[in-house]
């Protein structure tokens, strides 16, 4: 029989099983009936030591910037070199075909970044097929790394609503945080990291800051001085809440309920697992202004800032919104059975 699909799969990087985005869709392909494999993480060598161990038919990529960027030039140098050898070695010597989900034009620390665009390019000329969240990234791929339009496919994720549970009340979550009913309270989730803005946060939180409000800032931080920074820019209010660590499964639906709006002050995002979250919560969301964001949340688009300065005003004017509306129709956009296009990335040309 002959299929019309690459049926047996490997997927890299492994992205652990506190990122549920790749789980769900490994879950959502196996379903279908696709061999799925995972490539183990290793410092050097791991995309051909896991095509060598598994002889996959089709390779897809998620994040590739781990390979490309270490912590200082030299050994960025030497991942990136070890990276064209192997992608050279899946092209000339294996013939397999890759394909990859870009998530962000480039790494999240700005490091090296004309270095990486260099050998980013050269991975993305290569793949069969490239996925993109948005057309505004789409335009954006074609013109910094020269890719075919043809090339680059727009499909969501997942919905986060189809794993993450749902089923306490904003009452039931407010009273597991002692906080009452009346209470306006802001919302950040995700990993703690300096592009995501989080000094902002705390400063806008603390100048518009009224009776009843609190700012919840949830998430693991692997950066122990910058959570010392924010530690320091909090002190001295007690309606700022920081959990440091990995929330468990079962505790997200508590964050998210209890929330009135959420805040993610992005210094630069294309796209933002965080962002889906939300939605899938049927929140408001107040984040950074860019043409991906501007698609996305559209019907909301009075919460986007362009810069930090306009971080005030977008969560001054969530007390005077309709919370619930809004995040109806967030939700409505998130739940697009769009992510069954999924399976267009692994049919065969």
């Amino acid at each position: 029989m002959r299929y019309k699909h690459f049926q047996k799969i490997l997927i890299l990087p492994d992205a652990g099983p506190q990122n549920p985005f790749q789980y769900e869709m490994i879950k959502f392909l196996r379903s279908h009936g696709f061999e799925v494999f995972i490539g183990s993480k290793r410092k050097l060598g791991s995309i051909y030591k896991a095509v060598n161990q598994f002889n996959p038919e089709i390779i897809y990529f998620d994040w590739v910037h781990s390979y490309l960027i270490g912590k200082t030039f030299l050994w960025s140098f030497i991942k990136s070199l070890f990276f064209v050898f192997e992608i050279s070695y899946l092209c000339f010597f294996r013939k397999i075909p890759f394909i990859h989900t870009l998530h962000n034009t480039q790494n999240h620390g700005g490091f090296w970044l004309a270095w990486e665009q260099i050998f980013y390019g050269f991975f993305l000329r290569r793949c069969s097929k490239i996925r993109v969240y948005s057309e505004t990234v789409k335009q954006e791929v074609v013109k910094k790394f020269r890719i075919l339009s043809s090339d680059i496919y727009i499909i969501q994720d997942i919905p986060y609503h189809h794993y993450y549970l749902n089923n306490i009340s904003e009452k039931e979550s407010r009273a597991y945080f002692n906080i009452t009913e009346k209470d306006f309270v802001y919302l950040f989730f995700g990993k703690i990291k300096k592009y995501k803005g989080l000094e902002n946060l705390i400063l806008a939180f603390k100048a518009v800051e009224k009776s009843g409000d609190y700012l919840l800032i949830a998430g693991e931080c692997s950066d122990r001085k910058y959570l010392s920074q924010l530690v320091k820019l909090a002190y001295g209010s007690q309606k700022i809440i920081l959990y440091d660590g990995f929330i468990a499964e079962d505790e997200v639906q508590y964050f998210f309920n209890v929330a009135n709006v959420v805040v993610l002050p992005f210094t630069r995002i294309d796209h933002s697992g965080s962002i889906d979250l939300a939605m899938s919560f049927a929140k408001p969301i107040i984040t950074l202004k860019t043409g991906t964001t501007s698609d996305l949340l559209a019907y909301q688009e009075y919460l986007l800032f362009e810069n930090p300065q306009e971080l005030e005003s977008c969560m001054a004017l969530a007390h005077k919104i309709n919370v619930e509306e809004i995040g109806i129709e967030n939700f409505k956009i998130v739940d697009s059975p769009s992510y069954r296009d999924l399976l267009v990335l692994f049919k065969k040309v």
